[in-house]
């Protein structure tokens, strides 16, 4: 059997930085055969829409930022966890290339690729972590993606992941929307049953540093996944962390 941990949406720097080291501590105890972050790793505020035209796309950050997921994201994991990691593509991870490729295309050409990929802004080789722009098929039947691609958006937890199941025909774990659910679907006559699941697996943000939610609420929840495949079978599981700290198996972790 083969056990995945899935995270989304750290946005550092604004993180949850308690909840973050609970599922690092508890990463390094069990020791996974894979950890996958669905994305938005970082949150990269500068080069982003919100601020065109203002003080902050001047003040120079994404660099800075960039530096910062390396130390607390790439370097954090790896101190407690040596094996296979992978890192998805996501909206707020494809700013810095799409800001740069915007405002510089005379810079670019076949020869001399994007240098603001979040690949390469994240050195993710340095660190043997494996980038998949899109999606991530882990598991017979399954699939990862950050949930950005065009999936509509669901205001219930779980049905935004569901909902790209459907669409694709596979089971999805996905993230995008800070909401924590797990739906499935089955479908079929008799003896020819199919099931779908979507796997929605929160955040670990810091709401409290989202300054742009009203009265600083959200339909938000922090959770992250635990996949385990079996041969053909797989049995997804959802982790609700309160206050940085969660259970599974009867084991309590926290910061």
């Amino acid at each position: 059997m083969k056990t995945f941990v899935f995270v989304s949406d750290l946005q550092m720097p604004y993180h949850d930085r308690k909840a973050w080291r609970a599922v690092l501590n508890f990463i390094g105890d069990t020791q996974p055969d894979e950890v996958v972050n669905i994305g938005d790793v970082t949150d990269y505020p500068q080069p982003s829409r919100w601020t065109k035209g203002t003080k902050s796309e001047f003040e120079g950050g994404a660099l800075k930022d960039a530096a910062y997921t390396r130390r607390y994201y790439c370097e954090a994991l790896r101190a407690e966890y040596d094996g296979p990691s992978s890192l998805l593509g996501s909206n707020h991870g494809l700013r810095p290339g799409q800001y740069f490729a915007k405002n510089n295309p005379a810079l670019l050409d076949d020869e001399h690729p994007n240098p603001f990929t979040e690949d390469k802004l994240l050195r993710l080789d340095e660190y043997g972590i494996d980038f998949h722009e899109d999606f991530y098929d882990f598991a017979p039947g399954w699939t990862a993606t950050h949930g950005h691609l065009g999936f509509s958006l669901s205001r219930y937890a779980g049905g935004t992941a569901m909902g790209a199941a459907r669409k694709i025909g596979k089971s999805v774990v996905c993230g995008h929307t800070h909401r924590a659910g797990v739906i499935s679907e089955s479908r079929g006559y008799k003896g020819r049953v199919e099931t779908l699941t979507g796997l929605e697996i929160g955040n670990l943000m810091d709401m409290k540093q989202a300054n742009y939610l009203k009265h600083g609420a959200g339909n938000w929840q922090q959770a992250f996944g635990i996949v385990r495949v079996s041969g053909t079978k797989v049995f997804p599981e959802l982790v609700m962390i309160n206050n940085a700290a969660f259970i599974v198996n009867g084991e309590k972790y926290s910061a």
